[in-house]
């Protein structure tokens, strides 16, 4: 399963736009079509379909602690860790 890294400091706080995980997952090549999947229900975050654009991802998504599971559609997924 393919894998991508970013801080765990950008994940405290506020937290990093969902859109913005999905561009640097490679999931999407850019924003605009990383909020039409998303609004178009296509795009899951822990196995759990996300339909908010605006949806901030944070430490508290994370599993055991490093790991975000990210899914487009039925077949695209990306494991995010944070370091």
């Amino acid at each position: 399963m393919p894998t991508k890294e970013i801080e765990k400091a950008r994940l405290d706080g506020a937290g990093v736009p969902l859109v913005e995980l999905l561009v640097h997952a490679t999931l999407c090549p850019q924003k605009a079509q990383a909020r039409k999947d998303i609004e178009g229900g296509g795009v899951n975050i822990n196995n759990v379909r996300e339909a908010r654009a605006a949806r901030m991802v944070t430490s508290a998504d994370l599993l055991f602690g490093t790991h975000v599971l990210l899914r487009k559609g039925q077949k695209n997924t990306v494991v995010v860790t944070a370091k």
